[in-house]
């Protein structure tokens, strides 16, 4: 064994010494190449997903709110008799105007008591009449006089409720809406107060939304609110802090927050839900990004930017942010169609080369 290391140990020396004499030995500037080359990272590749363009738009800073999106006005129409219903002259969906017929009781067993009830009390105002002409005469007493007051009183008093629930054999709207709910069927027989109808109003919807306390006192009633609609592509709808509730939730410590939303011919359907913010802040034509491809770190702010086929590290000033629509507004450091990096950035390097895959050549 040792014989054998001693022979290679020779030939490796050999090897070498012929190399020398051969020229084998590199170049200063080839080996400086070759450094150079494998400390260059290879070039970064990026999706048209991991980058935005910078530009100009509007902003809205404010405080993030969500939650559903009520009618301003509904009333549930319940039933003032014990009675069966004769005819239902509405569907849902049916817009209605204030004081429209819903639906009608039946009305024979109605008329009847209402008559019956104006004929007694056309009687007892004759038998008041003649105890008053009998007391000038003294062929009464007061007593008299009084027992037939009571009993025109009483007289008048079911004629009015007779009258009253004849009037209410007849259901009415009790403002102009849409009718959402629909509880009852023709023919059906219904208790005092059962539910009959819901009515809303969406000519203006109520926001409702509950704000983390540290944030209630920026929202003051008057504030502008910008939302959008789950599923409802309107584009953002905006509307004003109504009411500010003056106590918190005692196990969540939110504060709920009531916002009026104008609804011009109802467009938008009630009880949806919506996300947005309250606006503390704008911000109108300025550039702006994505807020991703905002870095900040140690206090210090930048973004990475893509230049003839380079990526740079460039010092960024920030203002405005609009949580809402996720962008960011740029006050320095960065131009108009400049194109940033909205995707991770670990392992990058200032210069490093970078293709952008799927974006036109």
């Amino acid at each position: 064994m040792k014989t054998n290391t001693l022979g290679m140990l020779a030939l490796t020396l050999a090897a070498g010494a012929l190399l020398a004499g051969c020229g084998g030995k590199p170049e200063h500037g080839a080996t400086h190449s070759a450094e150079a080359a494998a400390a260059l990272p290879d070039t970064a590749l990026l999706a048209t997903a991991d980058v935005a363009t910078v530009t100009k738009t509007d902003l809205a800073a404010g405080v993030p709110v969500s939650g559903n999106l009520a009618p301003g006005t509904r009333a549930r129409v319940t039933s003032p008799l014990d009675e069966v219903v004769e005819a239902v002259l509405v569907r849902e969906g049916q817009r209605v105007s204030k004081g429209q017929v819903l639906a009608r009781f039946r009305m024979d067993a109605v008329q009847t008591a209402a008559a019956s009830a104006h004929a007694q009390l056309k009687s007892a105002q004759a038998d008041l009449e003649r105890q008053k002409n009998l007391l000038r005469e003294g062929a009464v007493s007061e007593r008299d006089v009084e027992s037939a007051e009571a009993a025109y009183r009483a007289a008048a008093a079911a004629d009015a409720a007779a009258s009253h629930r004849f009037q209410d054999a007849s259901v009415r709207a009790p403002f102009a809406g849409a009718v959402t709910v629909r509880s009852v069927q023709t023919g059906d027989r219904v208790g005092f107060g059962d539910p009959l109808f819901v009515v809303a109003d969406t000519r203006e919807l109520e926001f409702e939304a509950t704000v983390p306390s540290e944030f209630v006192r920026l929202v003051q009633p008057g504030a502008a609110v910008s939302l959008d609609v789950t599923g409802w592509d309107t584009g953002a709808i905006h509307g004003k802090v109504a009411r500010v509730n003056a106590t918190a939730d005692e196990a969540t410590r939110q504060v709920k927050v009531y916002v009026t939303v104008p609804n011009p011919g109802g467009r938008i359907v009630g009880d949806l839900f919506a996300s947005g913010s309250i606006v503390t802040d704008r911000a109108t034509g300025v550039l702006a990004i994505p807020t991703a491809a905002a870095r900040r770190k140690d206090g210090d702010s930048s973004g990475w930017v893509i230049a003839n086929g380079k990526l740079g590290k460039r010092a960024v000033k920030f203002g405005v942010v609009d949580e809402a629509h996720d962008r960011i507004q740029v006050l320095s450091g960065l131009a108009e169609g400049e194109t940033v990096v909205t995707g991770p950035v670990e392992g990058f390097a200032d210069g490093q080369a970078v293709r952008v895959t799927g974006k036109d050549k």
